[in-house]
């Protein structure tokens, strides 16, 4: 009997490591983010970085700067993830005069961000994006827009990054 109530204690433990394990893994999702990020086009990189991320207020929490390009807009994001809710999600700024949230979710693996935006013509549109890190100084950030409430995505544009 006390084999079998030893026994069941390590399994009881185990199962709880490998839960606070997965639950790490998650907050550890973006952990080579920080750095300049330069944008390659046409496999050349850009002479100026696209965006800085520094670390902001805890370990999983970014601040970055984007830059888009001369004479453009200037914009602030911070990239955090919240240990309550466990999922990663984003707030920007920009000297367009735009201010947004975005709701993380994870989908195959992979952390995307959501917003439901309206058009002109009053349509509703639901938009997301994915800055997937390929390695620790390659990133590919993808935008798509669905028209049925994200049964279907239409791809926008994808961008590739290089941190330097």
């Amino acid at each position: 009997m006390k084999k079998l109530n030893v026994l069941t204690i390590v399994i009881v433990l185990l199962f709880q490591v490998n839960t606070l394990h997965s639950q790490s893994d998650d907050s550890n999702y973006y952990k080579d983010w920080e750095g300049m990020w330069y944008e390659v086009i046409d496999g050349k990189t850009n002479e100026f970085p696209s965006f800085v991320v520094t670390k902001s207020l805890y370990d999983s929490s970014y601040e970055e700067v984007w830059m888009q390009g001369k004479g453009g807009h200037y914009g602030k994001a911070w990239r955090a993830f919240d240990g309550r809710t466990k999922k990663w999600d984003f707030a920007w700024i920009s000297t367009d005069g735009l201010f947004q949230l975005w709701e993380g979710k994870k989908v195959d693996g992979i952390w995307y961000i959501y917003k439901y935006f309206v058009l002109d013509n009053g349509e509703k549109v639901l938009s997301r994006q994915a800055f997937i890190v390929n390695d620790k100084t390659h990133m590919t950030r993808t935008s798509e827009h669905s028209r049925d409430e994200g049964k279907t995505w239409t791809l926008r544009f994808t961008e590739n990054f290089v941190k330097k």
